[in-house]
This record gives structure tokens, sequence and C-alpha cells, in this order.
């Protein structure tokens, strides 16, 4: 009896450590900030993910060998996508022009084979470790609470104070933008991007006015932080995302035409407080980092295609990458040799823009991918997110009953606005994890309809 009780015991210390092992991975990686060193955004999240990784594994080892506990792989349409995207890792390393970078990654990026193989397998522990419609909603929710925090810290950020500001302010960002534990502005607006329609999704859900309230909080701050991160590629993820939830959202017979007169008199009435802001600006020197002056700047910026920074700029880097690919069409140079590859154009960048940085990435994932893992590992990325989205869509299409219906169009609406994003920017190990480990998560939704029609039966 007492053996008996000690198993049970054990079983469920093992469970438990996986279950919060899976709960740090989604929520609590992106708080993690380790203040007392240079690099206290990205290094401390990756190494946290590669421990809880193969502190998840080494637990389904010990299932195994001691309760002779059998894993059954579940099988998604991913599989086969992602075998031929991890085959592209492994040769592109193999074949690597910089076999140190592709093995220990960049300074300060750190996508090496191991992140990269990491991320095939978030989404994998995801799509076979959560096991229960409790677990799913009880994981979107703890990540919710966490982007509350980011948010909010990324407007304590933009009132001026920064409570975890590094010891060295010299290599800090002088201009006025909030990057909150994410690391930088571009990041955290990409991070939020991809959260924002969730907040939506479990609004609709939530059954008390608490939960309710927290949401729509939680969503104005978070709009709030994605807007002070001045990032545009962001903007334009996150408009897409929403005209694309606007119209694919189902919504009650009766309300329809109410539902949509009131989000375009919302939206109308922000162009026209955006438009008076814009118009009246006062942009001489002593205001230049305000809001409205700021965000003239940015869209002013935007239509100069020769020298706009952040436009021009990536136009420039775009072509140079398109040459570079061209050279090595196949697997690429290998993962995270792009500041050893694009170090050719640095000179002419700093000449054409006036402007010294060290170009280690096209702003662009899907040339960032080329570049790395070549054409085939591109094809191999885009066979995942186009297998997903496809599933994902059909999903809909398929589903009747109205909740579940709004969670999934808030998740494409937000895979969509972050595919969009990522044509303004590449993959950073803040951000796809978290990326990666919602593909996952999200596979598990067909697991639950079957779960709820058993019990129902």
């Amino acid at each position: 009896m007492t053996g008996s009780t000690d198993a049970t015991l054990t079983l469920s210390i093992i469970n438990r450590i996986k279950w919060i092992s899976l709960i740090f991975i989604f929520a609590g990686v992106p708080l993690i900030v380790n203040p007392t060193a240079y690099d206290y955004w990205y290094k401390p999240k990756i190494d946290s993910i590669y421990a809880l990784i193969i502190i998840i594994f080494i637990a389904v080892f010990f299932e195994k060998i001691i309760f002779k506990k059998t894993f059954r792989f579940r099988k998604t349409c991913l599989f086969i996508p992602l075998c031929f995207y991890s085959f592209s890792i492994l040769v592109s390393t193999f074949l690597s022009v910089s076999p140190e970078l592709s093995l220990k990654g960049d300074f300060l990026r750190y996508e090496s084979i191991f992140t990269l193989l990491s991320y095939v397998l978030m989404l994998f522990i995801f799509s076979n470790f959560v096991a229960r419609e409790e677990e799913f909603y009880f994981l979107i929710k703890a990540l919710l609470f966490s982007t509350f925090f980011i948010s909010l810290y990324g407007i304590i950020q933009y009132a001026g104070f920064n409570p975890t500001e590094h010891f060295i302010s010299s290599f800090r960002p002088s201009e006025h933008r909030v990057g909150s534990t994410i690391g930088n502005p571009n990041f955290l607006g990409k991070f939020l991007v991809l959260v924002l329609p969730f907040y939506i999704a479990c609004f609709f859900k939530a059954k008390s006015w608490l939960e309710k309230i927290f949401m729509l909080t939680g969503f104005i701050f978070s709009f709030l932080a994605l807007v002070f991160t001045f990032t545009r590629g962001s903007w334009i993820g996150f408009g897409v995302s929403m005209i694309l939830l606007f119209f694919i959202m189902p919504v009650k017979k009766g309300v329809s035409q109410k539902y949509k007169k009131a989000v375009i008199v919302i939206v109308v009435m922000c162009i026209a407080v955006m438009s008076a802001g814009l118009y009246f600006a006062d942009d001489s020197a002593e205001n230049k980092e305000s809001f409205f002056p700021k965000m003239k700047f940015k869209f002013s910026s935007s239509f100069d295609l020769e020298n706009g920074m952040g436009v021009a700029t990536r136009l420039f880097v775009w072509k140079k990458v398109v040459g570079i690919i061209k050279e090595r069409p196949i697997f690429g140079y290998g993962p995270d040799t792009h500041v050893k590859v694009m170090r050719s154009f640095n000179l002419e960048y700093s000449r054409k823009f006036n402007n010294y940085v060290v170009i280690d990435r096209a702003h662009n994932n899907y040339l960032d991918i080329a570049v790395g893992q070549g054409l085939f590992g591109l094809g191999a990325y885009l066979s995942i997110i186009v297998t997903f989205m496809a599933w994902l869509w059909k999903t809909i299409k398929m589903e009747r009953e109205r909740s579940l219906k709004i969670l999934l169009c808030c998740i494409f609406s937000a895979f969509f606005g972050y595919l969009i994003n990522d044509l303004f920017i590449f993959s950073v190990v803040s951000v796809s994890p978290t990326f990666w480990a919602l593909m996952g998560l999200c596979l598990t939704v067909k697991k639950f309809q079957g779960q709820q029609s058993e019990s129902s039966a």
C-alpha cells in the first residue's frame, strides 16, 4: 500500500514538473531579464528554453523507466514539413561557411542550430503534452497575464522610468522608444502583434465581468505599448490582423450591422484624432521626441524611398541580400552566419545613409531564412506556415460552436498579422519561442473537440 502511494506521489511530482515547465516556457520566459549583464534580454531567455526542454524530456524519460509509461506520439499535419525543416537546419549547419557561428550562435542573436531545433521541439512538446481543454485555456491566460505586465512595463518606460536600465547606459538606444522585457522596440511590437488578438478571444470566452474587464484592460495596455514602440512594421501587421478579424469574426444575427458600424465609428474617430495630432504637431528640435512629432517623422520618412530611415534602408539591404542568396541558393550559408555574410555591404550602407551600423539581418524573416538555410529551408518553413494556416482556416469553416469559432478566428488573425510583420523584421529568441509554442498549442484544439463529444455522449 505504501509502495503504491509512493509511486503515485512520484508520478504526480513528475507530471507537476512537466506542467510547470510548460507554463514557464509559455508565459515565464518572455518576462526574463538579467540586469547584471550586458545582454539581459536574449541569452537568459534562450538558456532558460534549453533548460526547460531538457527538464521536460528528463521527466518523460523517468516516466518511461520507472513507470513503464508509453508515450504516444501525436502525429499532426505539420509532421512532414517539420521533418524537412529540421533536415534543412542540419544540412545547412554541416555546409556552413562558419561552423562556429552556426553551432554557438551570433552574439546577441543566438539562433544557432540548437535554437532552431528547440523551436521545432517546442511545437512538438505543446502539441503532444497539453492534454485537456482546461490546460489550453490556462496557458493562454497565463500568456496574457504576463503580456499585461510586459505592456505595463513598456508604458512605464515610455513615461521615462526604466527600473532595469542597464548599468552601461551609453550602449542603450537614446531614442524615446520602448522594448520592455522583450528587449527591442521592433521585437516588442512583433510580440504584441502575435498576442493582442488573444485578448479578444478570451474576452468573449470570459464568464465573469472581472475577467472581461481584465481582458479589455490588457488589450488597451498592450495596444498602447504597441503604439509606443513606434514600429511601423508592427503597426501594419496589427492593422492587417484587425481588418481580417473584422471580416471573419462570427457575430450573432441581429447585431452584425450594429457591431460593424460601431467598429467603423471607433476607427474613424481614432484616425481623425491621429490626423489632427499629426497636422498640428510641433516638430521643433526640443519637441522632436514627443509623441505626435515622432509619429509625424515616422509617417513622412516612410515615403522617402531614397534616404528615409527604415524604408530606404530596408530596400537597400533586401536588394543586396537577394544577390548573396543567389550565390548559395540551395542550403544557404548556415544558421546565424548573417553577420559574416552581410559584412561586405556595411561600408556602402554607412556611406549612403550616413549611419554606421553592423548589418546582421535583412529585416525580412523570409530572406533571412533563405540566407541561413537556403531556398530549401525557406520552402520547408513556408510549407509549415501554409499547412498550419490552411488547417486552421479549414477548422474555422467546419466549426459550429460560436465561442470556439471566435477563438479560432482570433488565432488566425494573430498569426496572419505576425507573418505580415515578418516582412519587416526577423526571428529573435525573445519572440520566436512564443510563436512556435503557440502553433503547437493551437494544434490541440481538435483533440478537445473529441473530448467534448465524448463527454456529451
